[in-house]
């Protein structure tokens, strides 16, 4: 694969589990080297709680609850705890490794797409976004063991005015790697803590305190709601600024969709 081509693909609203199906169908062909670099934008048909790649269900989940607001729950093919979407917009981002855009290490590569994400911001007129260190992982919950993604935010991961904007995970094969990210548009924090198992009522009440005073949203940022569409454009518009080489629009390949079909029938779906 030539390291200069980039494919875009732009995918509508989409069920959970084709979604989670589809990343790790690129980045497994990416790893077989059938797969060009890509960016991949999508968003969510229905709310959806999706768990980290080792995150525990029965201790972390609270599957009743999931049931009774009819919310299903899939598993990521990456790492990271667990993220109900609902108002966003995902990027996908899959590239073979060595790849001359990105370092080595999964901290270099997270940290170039970060600011690729900060470019994609100012396109949208947000300026004062910004990379979060150590001193942003602090949270009011303090234990660590909150199940929840945007309880706080990890290194390189966006915050605006100290509050977390996106959410970011990556995993690395051998010759690949993805890492996909969550632009939260709006939120709804009492139904992402409903869906969640705590250990006892005071953390229960600590980590709702920081969904809400830790996270914010381009509604909350812009004081209206953003359009889908909108949003996909700063994004397009920022990667391509920040890596340079032969964009295209793209579809999946042969191999590719092969792939997504076959994890289709095998990926976990805790809930329906």
């Amino acid at each position: 694969m030539d390291p200069n081509n980039w494919r875009i693909i732009q995918d509508p609203l989409g069920d959970g589990e084709f979604n989670m199906a589809k990343d790790r169908a690129i980045l497994i062909a990416c790893n077989e080297g059938a797969a060009p670099a890509t960016l991949r934008l999508y968003g969510w048909q229905r709310p959806t709680l999706s768990i980290g790649y080792s995150q525990d269900v029965t201790k972390n989940i609270d599957l009743e609850s999931c049931e009774k607001n009819r919310i299903p729950v899939v598993r990521r093919f990456t790492g990271g705890r667990a993220l109900l979407h609902q108002y966003e917009l995902t990027y996908s981002v899959v590239a073979p490794i060595p790849h001359k855009a990105f370092p080595g290490s999964l901290r270099g590569a997270f940290g170039k797409i970060s600011q690729a994400i900060l470019e994609s911001l100012k396109v949208g007129k947000i300026e004062n976004a910004e990379i979060a260190g150590k001193k942003d992982r602090k949270s009011g919950f303090e234990s660590g063991r909150s199940p929840a993604c945007f309880s706080a935010a990890n290194h390189c991961e966006i915050i605006v005015d100290g509050k977390k904007l996106i959410g970011s995970a990556q995993r690395r094969l051998r010759s690949a790697f993805l890492q996909h990210g969550s632009l939260i548009l709006d939120m709804n924090p009492q139904l992402t803590h409903a869906l969640l198992r705590y250990p006892s009522e005071i953390e229960r009440q600590a980590v709702l305190e920081s969904l809400i005073s830790k996270t914010t949203t381009l509604k909350q940022i812009f004081k209206k709601n953003l359009e889908y569409n909108e949003v996909t454009q700063w994004f397009l518009k920022g990667f391509q600024k920040s890596f340079s080489g032969n964009w295209s629009e793209g579809q999946l390949s042969a191999r590719e969709s092969d792939l997504l079909v076959s994890f289709l029938t095998k990926e976990e779906t805790v809930v329906t």
